[in-house]
């Protein structure tokens, strides 16, 4: 079973996230499987609650219906 990636949350994940450097920007997207080591897999509650890094934006990319 796959977790949150949030220190000390046992979730299961709703959501891959990923970061785009170049543009600033964190990126929600639906669940990615298999898992991907250089993205954080969040569950609903952290990924809702996530705020940037100063000067970055967020983007949902999730499919329609799926936040």
């Amino acid at each position: 079973m796959r977790i949150c990636a949030k220190m000390r949350c046992g979730v299961e994940p709703a959501v891959t996230v990923s970061l785009v450097y170049a543009e600033r920007v964190v990126v929600i997207g639906d669940l990615v499987d298999p898992p991907d080591p250089g993205r954080l897999d969040l569950c609903r509650r952290h990924a809702e609650a996530m705020t940037p890094p100063v000067g970055w934006t967020i983007r949902d990319a999730r499919a329609p219906g799926a936040a």
